[in-house]
């Protein structure tokens, strides 16, 4: 509070300093365009703690076991999908697969010279058919031919299944061979290295964890006394407003992401209930286990200052917004509560509905410049549906 008051007293000097200064002949008055301060009734929000996570998270294991030969990656490295991450010793692998393309290429040939037993056996058979019609051959040379032309048929059908069993044996050692080499399953980085390069590993060892930066979820924990409310007003997709301090409280730095999931059952000792957000992490700026604050609704309504997202300027001091007075800029100390579309929700010791702030021209104002205004100040907007969803006057707001 003190630090509130101190900032609204030095703005108050600087104002009077400034006048005096544009008095006695100062720059030129500012272009600026302004908005209209509101009182809004709003579902309150209050703030629950979360983290973000990855969506994808892969312990690459092997699937044989090995000498691990090769290891090309190292905590921190980006990798690509299909990436080689590591290698086993794999010649063992290779000479079987060699061995497998023999067996199934033999196979392949005793099928060949069965098929040419077996085509023989039936030419002969055949001759010796017309001679019985012609009443020149004898029945036991007929009866000898046919068992024939059955028995190079099963040899036929003995060596196909032998090609099949050979081919069978080829594609595991192909297999082998390939799971000698561990390749990223998708884009992301490693995290963590649970092998060295001359370790012998086994069928499940863990060698590298990979995670995606891409798709990021948050997960945020809710109290059961405002599940209800939040399973009421929210529905999948529904933004939800957080805040990380990683990235800082500056304007525009607030992410939103959008509901994937309400979970209905509560940890049985905290009593909360986790809530998966999707958030869009396109700058790159997110990262899995950064801490953060998201505002949910609690069901109950309240009354809120609010204030263009425009209107609030960062300096050294904290968060200000300018407003016109008697034509030239004051400046007012704010503090941020939570958005509502192009809106923010405040407290501030000097703003009052119905007063004019200024949105656009403010990046380089002083306290006491004068004001060239190029627009005047909106009038409220509709409010939405009941819920608190559609328009900034039924947006949810923070528990105080």
């Amino acid at each position: 509070m003190r630090n509130r008051l101190s900032l609204a007293v030095l703005a108050f000097v600087l104002a009077v300093q400034s006048s005096t200064a544009v008095a006695q002949g100062g720059p030129p008055p500012a272009n600026v365009t302004i908005d209209e301060v509101r009182t809004e009734t709003l579902i309150r929000r209050r703030a629950v703690t979360g983290e973000i996570r990855s969506r994808l998270t892969s312990n690459l294991a092997t699937q044989v076991e090995g000498l691990l030969v090769e290891l090309n990656v190292d905590e921190g490295d980006i990798v690509k999908k299909g990436q080689v991450i590591a290698k086993l010793d794999d010649e063992r692998a290779r000479i079987a697969v060699e061995r497998a393309q023999s067996e199934v290429a033999y196979a392949q040939s005793l099928i060949a010279q069965r098929q040419v037993e077996l085509d023989n056996t039936l030419r002969d058979l055949e001759r010796l058919e017309e001679l019985d019609r012609m009443g020149s051959s004898g029945v036991s040379q007929l009866d000898e031919a046919r068992t024939l032309v059955s028995s190079r048929k099963a040899q036929l059908a003995q060596a196909q299944a032998e090609l099949t069993t050979s081919q069978g044996d080829l594609a595991l050692a192909k297999r082998e061979l390939k799971d000698m080499s561990i390749e990223a399953p998708f884009d992301g980085r490693v995290v963590r290295k649970s092998s060295e390069i001359g370790q012998w590993v086994g069928r499940g060892d863990e060698i590298v964890t990979v995670i995606s930066l891409n798709l990021l979820e948050a997960r945020i924990d809710i109290p059961e006394e405002i599940y209800p409310a939040l399973n009421e007003t929210m529905t999948l997709n529904d933004p939800i407003e957080m805040r990380l301090p990683a990235l800082g409280l500056g304007t525009g730095q607030e992410v939103f992401g959008q509901v994937i999931a309400i979970l209905p059952a509560a940890d049985s000792l905290s009593r909360l209930f986790p809530v998966r957000i999707a958030v869009d992490n396109t700058d790159a700026k997110l990262r899995p286990g950064m801490s953060l604050n998201a505002m949910v609704p609690t069901g109950i309504r309240g009354e809120f200052t609010t204030v263009s997202k425009d209107a609030i300027v960062r300096t050294a001091s904290g968060e200000v917004v300018y407003f016109v007075s008697d034509g030239v800029s004051a400046i007012a100390p704010v503090e941020r509560l939570f958005a509502i579309g192009d809106r923010m929700a405040i407290r501030s010791p000097m703003l009052r509905a119905g007063m004019s702030v200024v949105t656009t021209g403010n990046e380089r104002m002083y306290p006491g410049q004068p004001l060239n205004i190029l627009s005047e100040p909106k009038g409220p907007e509709l409010n939405g549906d009941a819920n608190g969803r559609g328009a900034p006057g039924s947006a949810p707001a923070e528990d105080n």
